[in-house]
């Protein structure tokens, strides 16, 4: 099958979906909860009616997107040779690491800064790494990790930023 095929397929299947499903909650239950659509893939199919479902606070978009993020560092690493998955195990350690602990450790102002990075993740895993190694104790440290990314604002010279644009729909338009 090609992928213009497909393409026509999963648009028919989205009109179809949403013309057969009316109301609204149960539209975002199935395609986001469901089938595991974002908001940014709901508003590339022009369906931006669901926003209103979607959460608002900056701490839950940070949790979505570094769970995001971590799904691309796993895709990345399925494509690795061995021998360059035992040269990086600190960096795999350190990232599934903050996948874990970053949602639940940050402050509504320190999840605002960390969206403005297309990778938040690697942010955070990378200024973790080099400031404590693997042995840290989370509790200790991710404060303190947290206050420097934002103090001191480096970060932005070396990582990504998402556009300018793009910051509009990290949140819920209501």
């Amino acid at each position: 099958m090609t992928q213009d095929r497909k393409d026509q397929l999963f648009e028919g299947m989205i009109e179809w979906i949403c013309e057969t499903v009316k109301d609204s909650k149960d539209l975002y239950i199935l395609l986001h909860n469901h089938l595991g659509m974002t908001q940014e893939e709901l508003h590339d199919c022009c369906i931006e009616s669901l926003d209103e479902f979607f959460p608002s606070d900056a701490r839950t978009r940070l949790k979505q997107k570094v769970l995001a993020n971590y799904d691309d560092f796993k895709a990345k690493w399925l494509h690795m040779q061995p021998i360059e998955l035992i040269a990086i195990c600190d960096e795999m350690e350190s990232v599934t690491r903050m996948m874990k602990e970053l949602p639940f450790a940050v402050s509504e102002d320190d999840a605002e800064y960390l969206l403005r990075f297309k990778n938040p993740l690697e942010v955070v895993s990378s200024e973790w790494l080099s400031q404590n190694g693997m042995d840290a104790n989370i509790d200790q440290e991710m404060s303190h990790v947290l206050w420097q990314l934002t103090d001191r604002r480096e970060a932005e010279e070396y990582f990504e930023l998402e556009d300018e644009d793009c910051g509009e729909d990290l949140s819920p338009q209501l």
